[in-house]
């Protein structure tokens, strides 16, 4: 049952919170991505609408940010008042500790934190995919750009289905093309064509010229076919291949790990990856100890306005991404595991918020 006191503590949170998710992301979209558009858009022609359109695709990504620094700013703001307003040595004088008043605030921070990882997990990957196929496809239609060695694979259920390689790509369409499909980890099938086409009405690749070897279980060639004209299901449009890897900002937690199961098995460093992995749960959870640090940050006999609290906010945040670059480099030198280099700022903010709050509640 929740009491007088955390309803009247959560109301106090409420409002601080929602003017931070508005301030903050009218800071952070216009340096994040609007001004690279408008420059898009000017210098290089790209048409307006298509603009405001990746700009909307790649809201969501900056909306992860902007979670825990509203909830900084809601704390800061939120104890301030009630600090300055004598409130919190009234509680005191009734038995109330500042530990019993954090809690509200801590579990506002923890249910940010699910909203944020559920929201990253769900709607950013699809929103970032998005916005690089439009961004891609834009400057192909403009200027078809020529690629060599173009080569991606394709997992299904953590195992590797299928490696594509093209000797070249230009526009839509792709030339020495070579595709091997594998059965439970075993090559079974390897597809030569001359050339491949993207037909979109058909959502499928067009491969033209070619031939299809099948494989026996002891590896040697079973049957050989040859055709002039074959449909190919991939589920890589030209977009993709002009990318190449996937950024891990474009993949959830499960597509992720699928993606560094295969990296691991090509032979390839994973340590930048296993990083990306953690902190993919490390910032959205960074709205709880945001949340433990801003309560005792605002416990002060002067009132701290919204512009201040901003102005406050906007600090402790640069440190914090700052500690989080400086984190993240420590452990792609491999002097920390990836594990550590991405909780490393979380652990050191909640630690300095804890003994804040300590000191605090000890006067």
């Amino acid at each position: 049952m929740i009491k007088t006191i955390d309803r009247y503590i959560f109301k106090e949170l409420l409002e601080p919170f929602f003017f931070g998710l508005g301030a903050f992301t009218a800071i952070l979209s216009s340096s994040m991505g609007l001004l690279e558009l408008a420059r898009a858009v000017v210098l290089k022609g790209m048409p307006v609408l298509t603009a405001f359109q990746i700009f909307l695709y790649r809201l969501p990504g900056i909306v992860v940010y902007i979670f825990p620094m509203a909830t900084l700013l809601a704390a800061l703001l939120a104890f301030s008042r009630l600090s300055h307003d004598s409130e919190v040595v009234a509680f005191k004088a009734h038995g109330i500790s500042l530990y019993r008043l954090i809690i509200p605030v801590l579990v506002l921070g923890f249910l940010v934190s699910v909203v944020n990882l559920t929201f990253s997990e769900i709607v950013v990957p699809a929103s970032n995919t998005a916005a690089k196929n439009l961004l891609i496809a834009t400057a192909t239609t403009r200027q078809p750009k020529l690629q060599k060695n173009v080569f991606l694979p394709e997992l299904a259920q953590g195992r590797l289905k299928r490696i594509f390689y093209a000797e070249s790509m230009q526009g839509e369409t792709m030339s020495g093309v070579i595709v091997q499909e594998f059965d439970r980890g075993r090559l079974a099938q390897i597809v030569n064509a001359a050339s491949a086409a993207w037909q979109k009405d058909k959502n499928q690749w067009l491969f033209r010229d070619g031939t299809i070897y099948l494989l026996a279980e002891s590896g040697e060639y079973k049957h050989t076919i040859r055709f002039k004209e074959q449909y190919v299901t991939i589920k890589y449009t030209p977009a993709d291949f002009y990318v190449g890897d996937r950024e891990s900002s474009e993949m959830n937690i499960a597509q992720l790990k699928e993606f560094i199961a295969l990296k691991q098995k090509m032979g390839s460093d994973i340590t930048d990856l296993n990083i990306q992995l953690n902190m993919k749960m490390a910032i959205p959870f960074a709205s709880l100890v945001f949340a433990l640090l801003g309560a005792p940050l605002g416990l002060s006999p002067r009132r701290t306005s919204g512009s201040v609290g901003l102005g406050i906010s906007i600090l402790v945040i640069f440190f914090y991404y700052l500690l989080t670059s400086v984190s993240i480099a420590i452990g792609e030198l491999k002097y920390i595991a990836p594990g550590g280099a991405a909780w490393l700022p979380n652990i050191a903010t909640g630690g300095i918020g804890w003994y804040i709050l300590s000191r605090a509640a000890d006067q």
